[in-house]
């Protein structure tokens, strides 16, 4: 998607977190940090293999804002005890290499492969819902409890790809090019450089402790799915290109509650 979408996301983006002005002071405001390695799944190294697994992880970190609406009392008692809308900057990279098999053989293909690098460089803008297993009030107002908690987002994603080869002449030509990424007459380019704008789809499931009455502490798991395939600067060309690009993200934060 190119930034001719911006507008209507943010429109989206702005109608999902928009709370009228005369019932802020209602609500509860709280802001975190979070940080942990990201696996990035593009189209670097084969579908499964554990050595890819193992090898293209990045790193990442965000910022985050709650809205908490346990003390208001202009939505019903269900949902101001259980949900929260939680608003995220997150910025992530990941340096990216073929691994497996085809990668390891001693031809030219296998040296097309190896010889091949990139970057994943994102940066996601984002709102979306948290459901509380545990009463919010109950949660808040006991020091040492816990509770699990899973949520759903839509992000505005801003991605700085990288894809390279350290052959002299570079990606583009047979000589340095495994087929996969050779796009032929007609077709479009598997390989691209470009800065673009796409969304995610993300999904989060976690848990927190409440340190005293200002603090907590979180562990997170987060799964994001990119409405592009071309993340990671990738986009194989044949049948065996079947997905997007997408990542999980292991976090551990601190979320602090303002007056």
């Amino acid at each position: 998607m190119r930034f001719k979408n911006f507008p209507v996301f943010l429109f989206l983006l702005l109608f999902t977190i928009g709370i009228k002005s005369e019932v802020y002071g209602q609500l509860f405001h709280e802001v975190g940090i979070m940080a942990g390695p990201v696996s990035f799944r593009g189209d670097y190294g084969l579908r499964g293999d554990t050595e890819t697994l193992n090898n293209n992880i990045g790193f990442g970190f965000g910022f985050n804002h709650y809205l908490n609406f346990a003390y208001s009392d202009f939505i019903t008692d269900f949902p101001r005890q259980h949900i929260k809308v939680r608003s995220s900057l997150l910025y992530h990279s990941t340096s990216l290499r073929h691994y497996g098999a085809l990668a390891d053989k001693d031809n030219q293909a296998g040296l097309q492969l190896r010889s091949m690098f990139g970057e994943a460089n994102v940066l996601e803008l984002g709102s979306g819902i948290e459901y509380y297993l545990m009463r919010i009030r109950d949660f808040e107002r006991n020091p040492g409890s816990l509770t699990p908690y899973a949520g759903l987002g839509l992000n505005i994603v801003y991605f700085t790809p990288v894809a390279d080869t350290s052959l002299e002449e570079g990606l583009g030509l047979p000589e340095t090019t495994f087929p996969t990424f050779l796009a032929g007459p007609g077709q479009e380019p598997a390989f691209s450089n470009q800065s673009d704008i796409t969304f995610s789809a993300n999904f989060q499931g976690g848990i927190k402790y409440r340190i005293n009455d200002k603090s907590d502490i979180l562990a997170e798991l987060r799964w994001h799915y990119y409405f592009s395939d071309f993340v990671d600067g990738l986009e194989p060309i044949g049948p065996q290109n079947k997905n997007n690009d997408w990542m999980f993200w292991l976090t551990v934060g601190y979320t602090y509650i303002l007056d």
